[in-house]
């Protein structure tokens, strides 16, 4: 009897022991949780629309309080720098010379000169773009968009280029004032695409503002703010 009331007491001793470990590493995990949940996000806002909220997003978990503005940018991939210390471009977007990136901390204008501030809690980092050379005259930021779209079948072409506006432009004349874009012979067709030949089951899509060009549309003046596609579809 003595023998069994021990095992009794030895099973609940072992029992109180295990539920205590178990206690104790949910308090863990619990309190793990709630600290990971206290440490504060670095915000972005971008001013152009440029960037999906998803890249927004991906920037934000990279800009961590305690590093530099230049090392979160860098480490998240999704920005390059020049060699004099400027960004270069943010998510293949590349902007043209006539045009830089601006960034502001929490409202204040920030120079490529002061990445290396240190970010601190409740930081907001805005993104805009800025001409080159600032003139008292220019109340709004005037640029047409170039937009290269491999899709699957080239995904290495995909990029965006940010273009200055020049009045009674047409989409040919924006084409031709590229390096990285051929037409035919006679100008009215894409031919090559940073050295990419369509293959006789794929051809190059036009469109201005999700719009296909129709024949003849190369012809088509431009606006401020259009986007030009230059997508490769199968025929």
């Amino acid at each position: 009897m003595e023998k069994g009331i021990k095992r009794a007491i030895a099973f609940i001793i072992a029992v109180s022991l295990i539920l205590a470990g178990c206690s104790n590493d949910k308090s863990k995990e619990a309190s793990a949780k709630v600290y990971a949940g206290d440490v504060s996000t670095i915000l972005i806002s971008e001013k152009d629309d440029f960037f999906s909220p998803e890249i927004i997003r991906d920037l934000e978990k990279y800009l961590q309080q305690g590093e530099t503005i230049h090392e979160g940018l860098q480490n998240s991939g999704i920005v390059t720098f020049a060699d004099d210390g400027s960004i270069r471009s943010i998510s293949q977007v590349s902007l043209s010379p006539a045009f830089i990136w601006g960034l502001e901390l929490n409202k204040k204008k920030l120079g490529k000169d002061k990445l290396d501030t240190v970010l601190k809690e409740n930081d907001e980092i805005g993104i805009s773009i800025e001409p080159t050379e600032q003139k008292k005259s220019d109340n709004n930021l005037q640029f047409t968009v170039l937009k290269l779209n491999g899709g699957s079948i080239q995904p290495a072409i995909s990029h965006t280029y940010i273009l200055p506006y020049v009045e009674n432009q047409s989409v040919r004349d924006m084409l031709l004032s590229t390096d990285f874009i051929k037409l035919s012979m006679n100008k009215r067709l894409i031919d090559t695409v940073k050295g990419y030949s369509p293959k006789s089951i794929e051809k190059w899509v036009i469109k201005v503002n999700s719009k296909e060009l129709v024949e003849n549309g190369l012809d088509m003046r431009l606006t401020p703010q259009d986007e030009v596609e230059i997508r490769l579809d199968r025929s």
